[in-house]
């Protein structure tokens, strides 16, 4: 008796096993087709960005020169500020120290 039922388990233990099996490749061929829709739709739709890429880029390239060729005017204004802000501190601690030695 103790035989036949762990004969029975083999046998169902193999079936299970060729379930488990069968569900897998199954599940392998749903991904595969999944991914290949997936392939065809981006090749479908960057065909028109992949085209329009060399355009963007030879405008950022453009943006980048002229940003470039006005970063002299910048960097006179950014290095006079440090030397107002210095000069109007020491305008301001002038007036503060003359107020304070009248009163």
């Amino acid at each position: 008796m103790a035989g036949e039922a762990s004969g029975n388990r083999a046998k169902s233990s193999w079936m299970m096993w060729a379930f488990w099996a069968a569900g897998v490749s199954l599940l392998l061929v749903e991904v595969q087709a999944g991914m290949e829709y997936l392939d065809a739709g981006l090749q479908q739709n960057l065909a028109g960005l992949l085209g329009e890429l060399p355009a963007m880029g030879m405008m950022t390239l453009t943006v980048a020169e002229h940003s470039l060729w006005r970063w002299g005017s910048l960097q006179l204004a950014l290095q006079a500020v440090p030397m107002v802000a210095t000069g109007l501190l020491l305008v301001a601690v002038a007036v503060m120290l003359n107020r304070s030695s009248k009163a």
